[in-house]
């Protein structure tokens, strides 16, 4: 089970589409703003960080629809200076391809959005490997999160679609992933910060594997 953003990828690539969107016209900028006195205070509280992020995400895809979001994200991808390779860890899609040529059953499971986690992957040859992710729905003229790949959710997501646990190999960069990697056999952090390593250490029985790929 191999994780996506900052696992696979350089960045968060959901964060960077979505603020890409409310670049691109700046009137959803200006309703961002206007609505700063009032949910911005909220990102400051943990458990309330969703209100406003969820607020940002539904501004961004305002007039938008579910089946336009593919090409919306081909023409991100198209935006940056090189593409996905822009994106894509060499080291990561390497290690991956290698799994995949030695017949092993590959599933990527990421909190990225569907559309684009799938169209990062096709451009990176990887379009044929099972991926599950992160759905919107449309609600009020704009989309909001659906189902979330997330944490325990990621268990759940991944169980619903057929690969569920246990996995012999999960890669990752977040002790957000200790759900799956409690269900793994074996561990790889990708870079993980400090505080994040030793969260992950203390809560597993066997020392995880460091993969410095950025």
């Amino acid at each position: 089970m191999f994780d996506f953003d900052l696992t696979i990828t350089r960045w968060d690539t959901a964060s960077r589409f979505f603020r890409w969107l409310l670049w691109r016209n700046p009137w959803r900028l200006l309703v961002v703003f206007l609505a700063l006195p009032m949910l911005g205070p909220l990102l400051l509280w943990r458990q309330a960080r969703w209100v406003p992020m969820r607020f940002a995400v539904w501004v961004a895809t305002l007039g938008r629809t579910l089946d336009s979001l593919p090409a919306l994200v081909e023409e991100h991808i198209d935006s940056l200076p090189n593409g996905h390779a822009s994106v894509m860890l060499p080291a990561a899609i390497e290690h991956l391809k290698a799994h995949l040529q030695n017949g092993d059953k590959v599933v990527i499971a990421t909190g990225c959005l569907q559309p684009l986690a799938a169209g990062l992957l096709e451009r990176a040859g990887l379009g044929e490997v099972p991926l599950v992710a992160s759905t919107l729905r449309p609600l009020l003229g704009g989309l909001v999160r659906d189902q979330h790949c997330f944490g325990q959710n990621k268990v759940s997501m991944l169980t619903a679609q057929g690969f569920g646990p246990p996995w012999d190999i999960a890669y990752t960069d977040h002790h957000a992933d200790l759900p799956v990697l409690l269900l793994s056999s074996e561990s790889h952090l990708v870079s993980p910060k400090e505080k994040c390593l030793a969260r992950i250490e203390q809560a597993l029985s066997s020392q995880p594997n460091i993969l410095l790929w950025r």
